[in-house]
């Protein structure tokens, strides 16, 4: 008789980890909380036309990204969003254009640096330096005399924590290394992930006993087997269980594992951190700007909504290829910038805290440009997705990388695995290849397990 897996979670990992457990004769179930798979992958269609509240891009074009094939298989319109931006100056005022590609040469220029000096130096650097004081303290010693230059870099490093989540100043530099882009082009999925989405669920949820709203309580090992409790009081009994839950989900205790986990393993996911990464898109009556991006740095103009002067990043929808076009501002907020938007009670409070912004890109007249709607995500309340958006490494982390291999390895001796992006290849952390190649991590060692048991 085939074997009983059970799978916590129908997100991108999870779906992955089913596919290849039924190419191998598994019988599969899937748990998800939610009343639709996809986890963190959704949409919203609240301004006629889809808008992606998680991912939104496709993290590099090469074969080490392991959801590539899927990409090409919807044959998705993907966007490239170029090089034509601006930035605004804390004054409010726009760079001059050589400015602006200067300072952006600059920025990952020095990311760049201290990435590999990460990679080169990781045992010896203290855990608690971050990313921008190794940063601060290189442009220091190459301009000493030259402060605007320094504040021009520094203000665009921070530009860098749309990308991880979090601020730079809780940016590892110890662990900097784990958070190296992926290679080959990054570019913006135009027509959403929803068809990717598709595409990887395509042949599984026929196949598999999918089981929606339907969230799990517990995990409990024994000799025989393993028991998953579920919230509404059933335990049903499988012989293996891949927990493919978010790791805000894990740190959150929101499933109960009797006996309890080792404490590496619960060192491993209490220690690694978990980014809270929000997007706001804002429809206007018309494009009104002609660029592709924009980005403010610690903008002074707005000390009332904005005295910690958060810079803020932002891309045009209107400049996506047809039939995705649309009049639409995203705008990317991490750590606590995310939490007082998503804290805001309305619409206008929220549209309030943004005008400072979006009324300074040429083209904006007061009366006929103001949004007509505005869309908040709100990962950081979802208990579902963790209450928050994808891991990270933060300033007092010591062992990330162990972290995230014992992680990988799972329990074998309990037969309980893991998935997410979380577990995934260092290239690949934090993004859906990185997911989905995970879940197939996950269901190799659960086969590889019971081949050897037969």
């Amino acid at each position: 008789m085939s074997p009983k897996i059970a799978i916590i979670g129908a997100g991108t990992a999870g779906i992955s980890c089913a596919r290849t457990l039924l190419e191998y004769g598994f019988e599969v179930t899937i748990f998800e909380a939610r009343e639709r798979i996809g986890g963190r992958i959704h949409a919203s269609n609240v301004f006629g036309k889809p808008v992606d509240l998680g991912p939104n891009w496709m993290h590099g074009d090469t074969l080490q990204n392991s959801a590539l094939m899927y990409f090409k298989d919807a044959s998705v319109a993907l966007h490239d969003i170029g090089s034509s931006g601006t930035i605004f100056s804390p004054s409010g005022t726009q760079y001059p254009p050589e400015k602006v590609n200067y300072i952006e040469e600059f920025m990952w220029e020095y990311v760049e640096e201290a990435i590999q000096y990460s990679k080169a130096h990781a045992a010896t650097i203290d855990p608690d330096l971050s990313l921008y004081t190794y940063v601060e303290k290189v442009v220091t010693d190459r301009y000493p005399d030259n402060a605007e230059i320094r504040e021009q870099i520094l203000m665009a490093t921070r530009i860098f924590g749309f990308y991880i989540g979090e601020d730079v100043t809780n940016q590892s530099l110890k662990f900097a290394y784990l958070e190296e882009p992926s290679p080959g082009e990054n570019l913006f999925v135009a027509s959403g992930f929803a068809s990717i989405l598709q595409s990887m669920a395509g042949k599984v949820l026929d196949k598999v006993d999918l089981q929606l709203n339907t969230p799990v309580a517990g995990v409990h090992t024994f000799d025989s087997g393993v028991n998953i409790t579920l919230t509404a009081g059933q335990s049903i009994p499988f012989d293996a269980v891949v927990v493919a839950a978010p790791l805000g989900a894990l740190k959150k205790r929101t499933i109960a594992f009797r006996p309890e986990l080792p404490s590496r393993l619960v060192s491993a996911i209490d220690s690694l951190g978990y980014g809270r990464l929000e997007k706001v898109y804002i429809r206007f009556p018309r494009q009104f700007w002609n660029l592709d991006y924009f980005e403010f740095f610690s903008p002074e103009y707005a000390p009332d909504s904005n005295p910690e002067k958060w810079p803020m990043s932002v891309i045009s929808l209107a400049h996506l290829p047809e039939p995705y076009s649309q009049p639409v501002l995203l705008w990317y907020l991490y750590g606590d910038m995310s939490q007082k938007v998503v804290n805001m009670q309305s619409d206008r409070e929220k549209i309030a805290f943004f005008k400072p912004y979006f009324s300074r890109i040429s083209g904006y007249e007061l009366g006929r440009d103001d949004p007509e709607a505005i869309l908040c995500t709100s990962w950081s309340k979802d208990s579902y997705a963790g209450y928050g958006s994808y891991s990270c490494f933060t300033t007092g982390l010591k062992e990330g990388d162990k972290d995230i291999e014992e992680l990988r390895r799972g329990l074998p001796e309990r037969n309980v695995w893991f998935a997410g992006e979380h577990c995934s290849d260092v290239l690949e952390l934090a993004t859906v290849g990185g997911a989905y190649g995970s879940g197939t991590h996950a269901a190799k060692l659960v086969v590889e397990q019971f081949a050897c048991k037969n």
